[in-house]
């Protein structure tokens, strides 16, 4: 995780890069293999599956989130690949921050991963970033969040829900 902290906005970026990202796309691509020998898959359908896993197996490889915090908004998006969940919030309307675990369904089983929500004034909780494997990841980018942005922090909140 990177940090740079200048007069008027915080950048925070963070590589999506892990070696079970490469460990579980050679899972990926012998099951897929398998299924379009041996499962008598289309070959459309299969290509169509192919280019899906070496679309993720890249972007898990080389993407990274960047957050940008302003006096006006915080900004989150992915390069150097698009990625859904690009978002943009304005920081008048945020009154806390919290982080969620969740517990998802992988291939490997149950896994943890830790999401950072803003808390508006009015209106649904909004997630800002998901999928931090280490709950300290998420809480430092709250923290960094909200110092910049002078949220009192003495009543944290977090909430464990499991889906």
């Amino acid at each position: 995780m990177h940090v740079k902290r200048r007069y008027n906005q915080v950048e925070i970026a963070y590589n999506w890069f892990r070696l079970s990202n490469i460990l579980f796309s050679i899972l990926i691509l012998a099951v897929l293999y398998g299924a379009g020998s041996f499962l008598g898959f289309p070959f459309p359908v299969w290509v169509v599956l192919v280019l899906l896993w070496a679309y993720f197996f890249i972007v898990g490889c080389v993407n990274k989130t960047n957050i940008l915090i302003t006096d006006q908004h915080i900004s989150v998006g992915y390069s150097p690949l698009p990625w859904v969940g690009v978002k943009q919030v304005e920081t008048r309307d945020i009154k806390q921050l919290y982080v969620l675990k969740k517990k998802a369904f992988s291939a490997s089983g149950y896994s943890v991963l830790f999401v950072v929500y803003a808390v508006p004034h009015t209106g649904e909780d909004i997630p800002l970033t998901e999928g931090f494997a280490e709950k300290k990841q998420a809480l430092y980018i709250r923290q960094e969040v909200e110092k910049y942005l002078g949220i009192d922090t003495k009543d944290w909140l977090t909430r464990e829900i499991f889906q």
